[in-house]
Parts: C-alpha cells; structure tokens; sequence
C-alpha cells in the first residue's frame, strides 16, 4: 500500500482495492496526510484529479470508530447537483463503513429533515444557504455542536461572490457554537491561492496543497476557413458559411473522439449552436442553467451512459459535475479567461496515463489573438487572480440578525468580533458596524440597548427571506409585435440597464428594435440592425488587463514581422493555433499596416466623422469604467447624450456632427484620476442600473420588500442616500461592473507622460476598430432578416384568430361573438340583413344598452353618449369596408381615426393594407406611453 494510503484507518483502507483505488493521485498523496494531522488544508487540483477522495478518505478515518451522536462533518457544495453526486459517490463508503451521510439543501423533505434533527448523520452534505438556516434550529444547532471538521467544495467559486461571504461568517457562527473545527477547501486551479487560504481560514495557520501543475495541457487553437460544401449546409442551417464550416468542424471532432464537451461563453450561444447542431446530428444534447432540473439531469445520465456523444454547455458543467469520461473538449470561441479554460479542458483526460485535450474553435481575427493568448498562458499557469467582496454591507445586515436569532440576547462586542473573524470582514471599522445596527434598528429588525441588542417580531422573516443573497432575477419575454410570438426571455438585468425604446439587440440569432416595455414583457420589432446589442451581452466574462495586454503586445510583433517563415515558425510552437488561424492574423495586422498599429504604453485615438475610437487594452471593466466616466464629460460639454461602446481593447464614442478632434481630446486631458469615482457616482445615481442594484441590495438589507411596487422604490431611494444601503449599492457597482483604481492609475500615466497619445483623423474607420464596430453589429451566429411576407402571413393569422362582437344597429336584435377568419367578407345582420354592424367588444353590455335606448330615442347621459359614438364609428367603417375594418379594429391599439386613416389608402393589395396596419400598431406601441 503506498504512503499516504497506508495512513488510513484499516476499515477505509481495506475498501480501498474494492472501491478501485490502486493508486494515490497527486492530491490524495499530498492531502491524506496533512488531513489526518488536523491540519486546516487547501487543496487545489483540477476536476477529476480525485481532489474530493483526497477529503473524504481521511475524514472516514477520523470518524469511523466514533460513536458519539451529532454531526461530526459537513460538506459544503455550491450546487445542489453536486450535493446530489457527492451522495452517490459518498453512499457506499457510508454503507460499508456504518457511516451515516445525508443531504440537506432547500429541495430536502420535511420527513427528511425531521429525520435528520431527531436521528442526525455522521456526514451531512449541504449548501451555504442551508447552513444559513441550520444554524438558527433549535434541534439542529444541537447537532452542530459537535462538528470538527468542515469541507467546502469549490471555493474558488464561492470565494469570488457575496454567497462566500455569507458562508464565511456562517462558518465563524459555526466555530462559535463548536468550539471550531478543521477547515478543508477544494479548489480549482487559481491565480494568488494564498487569497483564497485565507479567506477560508482568515488568520488561522493553513497548509496550501497545489497538485494543480503536475499536468501538462495540449490545447490548440483552430480557425475553420468555409469550404464549397459549406455554402449548402449554409442553407439548411440558416447561417453563413463560416458559420456552417464551425458547426461542420465540431461535428468532425465529435465523430473522431468518444466523447465531447462543447463549452460555450453563454446560454444564447449555446441554444444558437445546438439549433443548428440538431439539424446534422443526433449526438448531441444541451446544458446550461437556465434548463429545468430534470432536463439538466437526464443530459449528464445520457452523456454517461454514452447514448450522447456531445454536450453543449455553459459555465454550468465547469464545476465537478460527474458525467464520466471526456477524451476532448471544445471551446467554442475565445473562453476570455486563463481560469475558464484551464477549468473547462481539464473535465478531459482523466485516467492517470492521459493529457487533457482542448480545442479552441475561433470567429474572427480578436477571437484568435484572444485565445491564443490565454491557451498560451494556461500552459504557463498564468491564471487570474480571485478577489473577494471587501465587508459588504448588506451581507453584514443579514449575519447580524442571524446572530441574534443563534443567541437571543448578543453582546455588540461579541457579535463583532465574530463577524470579525472572517475573511471578508477582517478590516470592518466598529463605525461601519455600528451603521449598520443603526439602520437595522430602524427598520425595527433588531432593538438596540447600550450594549446588547436583540432581534424583532419581523427579524425572523427577514432572515429566512434573504436566506439567499442571488437576487431573484425577473425574466421578461419578448414578444413579435406583428406576430404575437414569443421569441425568447431576457434577463431583467439586460432590460434595466440596455432595453431602451428604440434600442436594438440580438437574440435567437436575429437583430431586434425594442418598441416597447411593459412589466414582464419586451416587445419587439425585427430588424437589419448594425449596432444592435447581443442579448447576452451581460453573460460575457471580462477579459482581464493581463491577456488584453498580451494581444496588443502579440499584435505588434506579428505587425514587425509580416512576412518572416522563421518568425511563422516560432510563433505557431509558441502559440499553438493551425495555419488558417495564423494566416488570417497575418491579413488581419497586414491591413492595419496604412495606420497605427496600437501598443501597451501607447493611446492611439482614431477619429472619423461622428465617431472616435481610443485603442488601449486596459480589459473590458477598465474600459467601461473610462468609457463611463468620458462619455458622462462628453455628453455634460457638447449638451446631448454621446453614446459609448467598449470591449477589452477599444472604447468607441459616437458623437454631435459638429464635435473636433480638439474638443475630444480636451475632455480626456481634462479628466484627472481623482475625479473618476466621483464623476461616476454621479452619472451611475441616474441610471436605471443603480436602480436595479438599489433594488436588490435594499432587498437584502430589509429595507424593501420582495413585493414592493416599482413606482415606489425611487422615492425610497431617495430617502436612503447617505445610509449603508447607499454606500453598499455603490460598493457593489465599483466591485461587479466597474475598475476604478486600474482607470485611475492610467490616467495618472497618461497625465505624467509614461504614455504616449496618437491622433490620427481619417475618413473611415481602420479593420482594427471595424472590429469593435462589427463586433457589436452583428454577434455571433446572426441570421438574415425574415422576408418580410412570413412577418405579415403571421400578423395576419394572429388578427383573424381574434373574436370581436358585432351588434346590428339597423335592428338592435343581433349580437354575437365571431372568429374573424370565419367572417364573410362582407357581414350582415342575419335577422335583418343590414351591414351596418357596430364592434362593442369593451364595455359590451352598456354600450349595447346605450345603443338600444338610442334607437328608442330615450334619453341618455354623457357616458352612454360617448359609448354610441365610439360604436358608431365602428360601424360606419365597417359598413364601407367590410371585413377589412373589422380586420383594422382587430390590431393592437388601433381605434376608429387610425383604422380610418389605414383604410382611406385604399392599399393596392392585402400585403400592402397589412403592412400599414403593423406600423400604425407599432407607432402605438411607441407612444402609448406618453397618452394611453
């Protein structure tokens, strides 16, 4: 038996060999050991390198001969999926050892969880947010009280996100209660690993095990060139070609491979892709977390199974998910971040005697440079650092109750220096502390005594409603406006911030004009939009300063070489991508040639009429931060909103026709770094953005409740602004969306002179800013617009699907409800064969009422006046147009001086009558908002 092995309990050793373990891997060699010592360990190593074995073997160990009642282990997972396979590959140990292990987590029974207080497991598997709630029961804090050691799987993912945060002070509860514990956390592969040692023991002494580099990874990076059977396939995917050549390329290494995982950097990308995927393959099935459960479920069972050989995925199949054996993974453009790549092929090679194979499929000429820039660092293990959220403020709020909902009656002293004790708030100020008891107080959450405090009545709802700090994220559909179809969801994040009237996105592959917005829906228009807005914008990861550096850097030395085989050489051993993808670099910087070529150290500022682009690569969140921050000046100086776009290596503003380059250039030498997070707080307070963040934050603190009125929340806003709600709003702004301190050093450098400004004024835009340009334009994977007959064909059956109810003012004997595609073209009474016929679909009895005392000649009031004129109006145009008014009458927000206007043009043909038709519902749509 090797080493670390031959330290385990005999029971668990002796199970060893049976259970299929022959050999230690690199992190049960290293772990084992430093475990069953006690030691606090972190451990790192990538998916399938037997990192959770490396955990559990010593804790079996420790506690198969103890025979004291309550939970000795817990094992923390961010995923119920992963508690879910943990419980399977737990089970047997369990089984064999006499072991008990269950799961807790928020789809666990009431009979389970009775089950558990009143006969508690040895091992219990759980979430963060149910640690949340397992710490406040009575039966169930008894049971904790004898936890002595506690794994949390996947910290990497927990340390970067204020779930981590709240695990982190719930961990220093737990210590509290236990009289502390030995603290085990399994990682990933990470930049600075020391970060996340400490956040999971803060001071404490902790041993960092990194079995992550004993690996080498062969990653590749391919830029498939369209060949002629492409221009069919083309058309059966209803694609491009160079899309179609991509699809056509997975499939080929789906078929030269056992089994594939497609990683893809959002949900949009991955429904696009497995569309068209389906069309030319049965082996392939999708996954992402969008998918109900169920669906997610039965994907990894197929996958497994091998009754698929392909699964296209997002971020959600990065983490330990179990779906067997990958020989490849697929990469399906640049993964924007050395971690995601290193995390997404290492799911691949498995087996001790194999490598992990990746295959980067690229788009364009940024998409190369990016990915050969992080495949090339992911080799160097060059990954990005993880920085964890600093004391958040409404986090803080929620542990402050939960403490006291543990205790009753706290000491503030002792409450702080709990909290005190973890990581996130190591640096918490008692000033801040007592901020946030203060406004807790008035919300009436806690009482307040000199000091002690106390929860409330409402505490307790409070806490448990904000178990979880993701927010709940409304999803709005979006909706055709001809048609009346669905054509998908967006996020409401996307909506706040970017679904503006007029503005255009991408979505199910095609371009859309937002025409209207109302509280769960968008709706839209199709349209041949070139600066329309990918949907799952938002979604993308931020390319860091490091790898947009790299590019400007790579992009100058293929720049200084063109032309050179023995640099061609050097350069694809170095970088690792095929001959198409080096050649189209070499087009790509070759056409760059008549302008600047942009640098590190260097700002070229490109201006064409109406637009300037600023060439620096300080990475998306920098960018958009200078971008904000300069937009915000441009608009304030020239008096009109100057629109802003950015990536991870140009900012893009388009302004007034009148603006000169020395105007331009003025505002950025007017913006000094001190001046950047104020100017910011002041333009971000009016975005609907801040609202949204206000909204969730506000939510978390107890400040809103879950189902308050949107009308009301502004005015709540305004009466917090200079509270912790405020500042933490702020705080997460600057953290998730925004670099200000990168921004400021910049500007910094460029107001000593370290770097260098170009201007250069040109006619049209140079390929190196086309790409941001076309970039935003199209997306990936964008369709041709619908020909324009399929819209109308649509509208017309969404129209004539409609009832209306017609009433016969000739006589007044007859109404009735009809299906307009049912309806002669000219309709009559059937009692008394007259045509004129009134619609009285709103208000139907009284108008009906109203139209019979008419006839009668009795006396009526002022409203039932205005019902018989409405009606009237009605039937005198569908007394001289038939079923074509009624049709009119039938669109959205179209009433009798609309339907009127529509009808006089006496259109040539139907086409003609229902294209008109749809632009008068759309101009509705428009303007509904300032009359209806």
């Amino acid at each position: 038996m090797s080493s670390s092995f031959g330290l385990l309990h005999p029971k668990v050793r002796n199970l060893l060999e049976k259970r299929g373990f022959k050999q230690e891997t690199d992190p049960q060699r290293l772990s084992i050991p430093a475990i069953l010592a006690g030691k606090n360990v972190l451990i790192i190593a990538r998916t399938g390198s037997g990192k959770t074995e490396s955990s559990i073997l010593p804790i079996f160990s420790r506690i198969v001969d103890v025979k004291k009642e309550g939970i000795k282990a817990l094992y923390i997972a961010p995923l119920r999926a992963l508690n879910r396979d943990l419980m399977e590959r737990m089970e047997w140990w369990g089984d064999q050892l006499d072991i008990k292990i269950s799961v807790r987590h928020g789809d666990t029974t009431q009979h389970e969880r009775r089950k558990q207080a009143l006969s508690p497991p040895d091992i219990l598997i759980t979430t963060p947010e149910t640690l949340q709630a397992m710490l406040t029961g009575k039966v169930l804090r008894e049971n904790l009280r004898s936890v002595k050691v506690v794994v949390v799987d996947e910290i990497h993912e927990l340390a970067a996100d204020k779930r981590g945060t709240q695990l982190s002070v719930g961990l220093e509860r737990l210590g509290y209660l236990s009289g502390g514990f030995q603290r085990i956390g399994l990682s990933a592969t990470v930049g600075y690993p020391q970060e996340i040692a400490r956040f999971l023991v803060n001071d404490r002494p902790i041993e960092i095990i990194d079995a992550s580099s004993q690996k080498v990874f062969d990653i590749g990076v391919e830029y498939p060139i369209p060949e002629d059977e492409d221009e069919d396939l083309a058309t059966d995917l209803s694609t491009t070609p160079q899309t179609a050549r991509r699809v056509r390329r997975i499939k080929e290494l789906v078929e030269e491979n056992k089994s594939v995982l497609t990683f893809v950097n959002t949900r949009e990308t991955a429904e696009a892709l497995s569309s068209r995927f389906n069309i030319i393959s049965d082996d392939i099935d999708i996954h992402h977390s969008s998918l109900s459960k169920k669906v997610r479920i039965d994907t990894e069972k197929k996958f497994k199974a091998q009754d698929i050989k392909c699964i296209i995925c997002t971020s959600s199949m990065e983490l330990g998910i179990d779906v067997g054996s990958v020989s490849l993974v697929v990469q399906y453009m640049s993964p924007r971040q050395t971690s995601r790549l290193i995390q997404r092929v290492g799911r691949s090679g498995h087996k001790h005697d194999e490598v992990p194979r990746g295959i980067i499929i690229t788009t364009d000429a940024d998409d190369i440079l990016e990915s050969i820039v992080i495949a090339r660092r992911a080799g160097k293990n060059m990954l990005e650092r993880i920085e964890p959220y600093e004391k958040p403020f409404d986090v803080l709020a929620h542990q402050i109750i939960g403490i006291s909902m543990d205790m009753g009656d706290v000491g503030k002293r002792l409450a702080y220096d709990i909290i005190r004790g973890s990581y996130p708030y190591r640096d918490l100020t008692w000033e801040e502390y007592e901020g946030v008891l203060k406004l807790l107080s008035s919300l009436r959450l806690i009482w307040l005594e000199e000091d002690m405090y106390h929860k409330s009545r409402n505490a307790l709802g409070y806490y448990f409603d904000n178990q979880s700090v993701i927010p709940d994220v409304k999803k709005f559909l979006v909706v055709e406006i001809g048609t009346n179809r669905t054509i998908g969801v967006l996020d409401e994040e996307f909506v706040v911030d970017r679904a503006n009237i007029g503005m255009g996105f991408i979505i199910k592959g095609r371009a859309w004009n937002v025409i209207d917005v109302s509280e769960d829906t968008v709706l839209v228009e199709e349209v041949n939009n070139m600066a329309a807005t990918p949907a799952w914008e938002g979604e993308l990861i931020p390319v860091p300063f490091d790898i947009a550096q790299e590019v400007f850097t790579v992009r100058k030395e293929i720049s200084e070489s063109l032309y050179s085989n023995a640099f061609r050489d050097s350069f694809v051993g170095r970088y690792s991508l095929d001959d198409n993808a080096f050649e189209e670099l070499q087009r790509y910087v070759g056409s760059q040639q008549d302008y600047v070529i942009p640098e590190a150290g260097k700002l070229y500022i490109e201006i064409i009429p109406n637009l300037a682009i600023f060439h620096l690569g300080l990475g998306s969140v920098a960018n958009e931060t200078l971008g904000r921050a300069l937009a915000a000046l441009y608009s304030n100086k020239f008096g009109t909103s100057v629109a802003m776009k950015s990536d991870a290596y140009r900012i893009a503003f388009r302004f007034p026709s009148n603006v000169s380059t020395e105007d331009i250039t003025e505002v950025l030498s007017s913006l000094r770094a001190e001046d950047v997070r104020p100017i910011l707080e002041l333009s971000l307070k009016r975005t609907s953005m801040f609202l949204w963040k206000f909204t969730h934050v506000a939510t978390r603190m107890g400040v809103l409740s879950k189902d308050v009125e949107k009308f009301r929340i502004k005015g709540i806003m305004a009466s917090y602004q200079d509270t912790p709600v405020f500042q933490e709003t702020y705080k997460e702004l600057f953290k998730d969306k925004l670099d200000v301190s990168m921004v400021e050093e910049y500007l910094r450098s460029l107001q000593e002179k370290v770097i260098t400004i170009i201007v250069q004024e040109r006619k049209n835009p140079s390929p190196f800013s086309g790409s941001l340009l076309a970039k935003f334009g199209y997306g990936e994977l964008v369709g041709p617009l619908r020909p324009e007959k399929e819209i109308l064909k649509l509208f017309k059956k969404r129209l004539e699907d409609r009832r209306v109810r017609l009433f016969c003012v000739t006589c007044g004997r007859w109404h009735a409800s009809i299906k307009i595609s049912n309806m002669d073209e000219v309709p009559r009474c059937p009692l008394c064969g007259a045509r004129f016929l009134a619609i009285i679909d709103k208000k139907e009895k009284l108008t009906r009422k109203a139209l019979l005392k008419r006839m009668k000649k009795e006396k009526i009031s002022n409203e039932e006046e205005e019902l018989v004129i409405r009606a009237k109006r009605t039937a005198d145009l569908i007394l001289v147009y038939g079923k074509k008014a009624v049709v009119a009458f039938s669109a959205r927000g179209v009433g009798a001086q609309t339907a009127a206007r529509v009808l006089a043009k006496m259109q040539p043909d139907e086409e003609s009558f229902l294209r008109d038709l749809l632009e008068a519902e759309k101009t509705y749509a428009r303007t509904r908002r300032f009359w209806d």
